[in-house]
């Protein structure tokens, strides 16, 4: 009798010049009824399909229990959709990019009070912020350049610009004694400076009134080169009724009051200095933003979002500590955050000091790097494979699952991703 040898996995040694045995859509599992081989290949189960959305190819998953009705969130192509957790049917909310190339993060908040819920996605150029209860949205444009003088009201709050001091007589925000924000010339400067001043993220006594505060009604979504982006502070349709005014001859507003409350909404959120977004987790009612890592002290660093917010403060950010390599990944793991970088990973947890929320946890550190978008979740453990191609399993400790044929197989698509890569 011909004994028949039974692979438990694909075999492929590219170094020895072996023959590749393949295995196809069957596992190994030990039987004991058998003698000689007592393994069986068991065939895998077949998969069927919950529903259809857009053209593909489908760039990212998401969903939470306790957000959204635990509906799942499918990005498509372009396109981001929400599918009802029940019934399978799609809805599409809109295009998030121009792109249909790269794999798309995201995560969700779960309602706080009169909060609504947030979904949060990040497809590596633009932020987005999709929620079913929208707040109310204002847009100022300006046709040319800014004049010293010109005041802008945006609720009860007004804003003048000067091509003097900020500080000069005693601005308040109000009609008589409006706050006072730097004009410099340039229409593009002009706007973000008016940005800074109406979410109080600038610098005081240079970019608007030292003694400025945060606008209680309204804050800056973003702005470009001639349009500032803002919305009411407070979800639903109160806030149509905010008044926004101007006095310039080259500002416009697109209403009289904020406009569109209520509802579902997607739009986009502003990153300091134009970054663009590649990794999300939440955790504690925070969500972690990893931002596209440059050259400018933006290597290593992650913000994050205040509870019951979706505007990024720039000065809520922290630096990897243990090495100066890029991040490209967060992922929520057990009560902590880890990113993983090039060469390193490093969990951190939250603190619950509102001063210092963020610090990282002391006592466990990798030496260990890993390929960009591998690192997964299954409930109480974590995959990730690392930058040499070894899969390794977080439990209690790092297990290497991964054996030498794999990782050959492994590392030749991390060089063709490198190859193709520019």
């Amino acid at each position: 009798m011909q004994t028949i040898q039974i692979s438990p996995s694909d075999y492929l040694r590219n170094v020895a010049k072996e023959p590749y045995i393949a295995l196809r859509n069957r596992y190994a599992e030990r039987n004991m009824a058998l003698n000689d081989s007592p393994v069986s290949l068991i065939s895998r189960p077949g998969l069927r399909r919950f529903t259809s959305a857009g053209s593909g190819p489908v760039r990212g998953l998401y969903s939470s229990s306790g957000s959204f009705d635990s509906d799942l969130f499918a990005v498509s192509g372009l396109e981001l959709y929400r599918i009802d957790a029940s019934t399978g049917v799609p809805t599409l909310i809109g295009p998030i990019s121009s792109d249909p190339v790269g794999d798309v993060s995201m995560a969700a908040v779960a309602p706080i009070g009169d909060v609504p819920g947030y979904l949060f996605i990040a497809e590596g150029a633009v932020l987005w912020v999709y929620t079913d209860n929208g707040h109310s949205l204002g847009q100022l444009q300006a046709s040319g350049f800014i004049t010293s003088g010109d005041v802008v009201q945006m609720g009860t709050i007004y804003y003048q610009f000067t091509s003097g001091s900020v500080d000069a007589g005693t601005p308040a925000g109000t009609v008589a004694n409006p706050w006072l924000v730097r004009r410099t010339g340039v229409v593009a400067t002009d706007i973000e400076s008016l940005y800074f001043a109406v979410n109080n993220t600038g610098l005081g006594g240079v970019t608007y009134s030292t003694d400025l505060v945060r606008n209680p009604e309204v804050e800056g979504l973003s702005y470009s080169s001639a349009d500032l982006f803002i919305q009411a502070i407070t979800a639903g349709t109160s806030g149509d009724v905010i008044v926004t005014t101007e006095t310039g001859a080259t500002l416009s507003w697109g209403a009289a009051t904020l406009v569109n409350g209520g509802g579902s909404q997607l739009s986009q959120v502003l990153l300091p200095d134009d970054s663009g977004a590649i990794s999300l987790a939440h955790i504690n009612s925070y969500v972690i933003v990893v931002p596209q890592s440059d050259a400018f002290g933006t290597i290593g660093r992650f913000y994050w979002i205040e509870p019951g917010e979706i505007v990024v403060n720039p000065l809520n950010f922290a630096t990897a500590e243990r090495s100066p390599d890029g991040i490209h990944q967060v992922i929520t793991f057990s009560d902590m955050f880890w990113l993983f970088g090039e060469t390193t990973t490093e969990p951190w947890v939250t603190t619950g000091n509102p001063a210092a929320p963020m610090t990282r946890f002391q006592g466990i550190l990798f030496d260990r790097g890993s390929w960009a978008g591998t690192a997964v979740k299954v409930k109480d453990k974590m995959v990730v494979v690392d930058e040499e191609g070894g899969v390794f399993v977080q439990s209690n400790g790092q297990i290497r699952v991964s054996t030498p044929d794999i990782e050959e197989r492994i590392r030749g698509a991390i060089q063709r991703e490198s190859l193709f890569s520019f």
